[in-house]
């Protein structure tokens, strides 16, 4: 089920009205029945391979705890991260792994058929297997007791606003509220209703209408001028984010009305004075799961300057492949590791502090040129993120250099100017803190035909132009 679906437009009510009358207990097993069944809608077959994940990683956290050795601990810590990289190996990168080894024998002289294996990429796998793995984690390392009830485990793994996209969330964050009696408090309907309103915003009034004019690009590049192609690398970097950002948006605001906070998952990204303040503020949960789990593992800025450098690069590139099994997404990794290795290089060279806050920082003269700089850095990367192959990302970049015509389609492009304003404008309010100020003096009634208005223009920009959200591929 999606978010932008008419089944989840009737789904949310009777949801909310059960809950909302339910003791704690009940809601409980509501909202896990409840995710159960959202995620069944796309492919009940799947459920299956869910359970199986929550099992794993249930009993492998409580043998972990109760194991006298370290080297029991290690063991059964081991049996939860085998089991799900094996779980996304076979789903998700067989395929991959088998044409890539087969296309290197080929180039080698052998004649080699690799077999293709048919199987369907069940939905949010990438994100409830680095969720459920990083429990088992934390538990091994002292930092989390695991909770006693499967039943809790299974409602923390499966609870449908984060499920299938994200955002990633630790145990620390979430299983506190799931076992503990919630009371939805008014302030958190008002900011859920706000906050769901401004993801439909974003995916459908920015992101999807952008969407169509950015897809041409890419599948018929050859009728468009440089210019045009410029405009539309800027273009999908904006649809990218309206569409993901608008997701978790979505995502926070609903649970919201469960009196559950998920964390913030996009701040402000576009936004950034450098490529270490971007990765800072995009797709939040996914950045500080690599940190956690892969970039000090392997070292962080412990082992020397170099060291720390490589660890960036290496953290990235798995960062890119676990969006996806394509060469593609290895190197548009790799190239934001290198930009973040740069960047750590200069600092180190300067001696100037890394600010490592999310609050708003000075702007001065250069901030524009700054954020423009680092914005078209990550547009760039996500030509190769968007493009299938590099064949196509390399003529892409290719014709967009030549500089051979410029902004061709003139109406298409002034057409799309006020979504793009739209972006820019709720960065902006959100950044400065400005729209939550402002929208906490609005009278509820007020605030009420505003967003009815906004969801008004949602439903008739929607009707015709409704897009599956870009990271349930992932």
């Amino acid at each position: 089920m999606i978010f932008n679906s008419l089944a989840f437009a009737i789904f949310l009510p009777v949801v909310l009205a059960l809950y909302y009358v339910l003791p704690f207990k009940g809601q409980n097993r509501m909202l896990l029945v409840a995710s159960l069944f959202f995620y069944a809608w796309w492919d009940w077959r799947f459920l299956g391979l869910l359970a199986l994940t929550i099992l794993i990683d249930f009993y492998a956290s409580h043998a972990v705890y109760r194991a006298k050795t370290h080297k029991e601990k290690k063991r059964w810590m081991l049996i939860s991260i085998i089991s799900n990289i094996t779980v996304l190996v076979i789903f998700k990168y067989s395929n991959f792994f088998v044409q890539s080894f087969a296309s290197m024998l080929t180039k080698m002289g052998f004649a080699v058929h690799a077999p293709i294996l048919q199987l369907v990429l069940p939905i949010g796998i990438s994100f409830y297997t680095f969720m459920s793995m990083a429990y088992v984690i934390d538990v091994y390392r002292g930092e989390l007791t695991p909770t006693r009830h499967l039943f809790d485990f299974a409602l923390f793994v499966c609870y449908f606003p984060h499920l299938v996209a994200g955002p990633i969330l630790r145990a620390p964050q979430l299983l506190p509220q799931l076992t503990h009696e919630r009371r939805v408090k008014l302030e958190q309907i008002r900011d859920g209703v706000a906050l769901i309103v401004i993801g439909y915003v974003r995916k459908v009034l920015i992101a999807d209408i952008i969407a169509p004019m950015v897809g041409e690009a890419f599948t018929q590049m050859d009728s468009f001028g440089s210019g045009d192609l410029i405009l539309r690398m800027y273009l999908f970097a904006i649809q990218l984010y309206g569409d993901f950002a608008g997701y978790s948006d979505i995502a926070r605001g609903v649970s919201k009305l469960f009196g559950i906070e998920l964390n913030l998952n996009f701040a402000t990204p576009y936004l950034s004075q450098n490529i270490t303040e971007f990765w800072r503020r995009w797709h939040i949960s996914l950045s500080s799961w690599l940190r956690d789990y892969v970039y000090i593992p392997l070292g962080g800025n412990r082992k020397g300057k170099f060291r720390t450098y490589v660890n960036n690069f290496l953290t990235m590139l798995i960062g890119g492949l676990w969006h996806g099994a394509n060469w593609t997404y290895v190197v548009w990794g790799g190239l934001n590791g290198l930009y973040l290795a740069v960047h750590k290089a200069y600092l180190d060279i300067t001696g100037k502090p890394q600010k490592q806050s999310l609050e708003p920082a000075r702007w001065t003269f250069a901030t524009p040129f700054k954020v423009f700089f680092i914005f078209t850095l990550a547009a760039f990367a996500f030509i190769i993120f968007r493009s299938p192959n590099f064949s196509s990302a390399a003529a892409y970049i290719a014709k967009m250099f030549s500089f051979h015509g410029g902004i061709t389609r003139i109406g298409s492009s002034i057409f799309i100017l006020p979504f793009v304003l739209l972006s820019f404008l709720i960065d902006v309010a959100q950044y400065t803190r400005w729209g939550e100020r402002f929208v906490a003096r609005i009278p509820m009634w007020q605030r009420a035909i505003v967003f009815g208005i906004l969801f008004a223009f949602v439903l008739a920009a929607g009707a015709d132009n409704s897009q599956p959200f870009i990271y349930f591929q992932f």
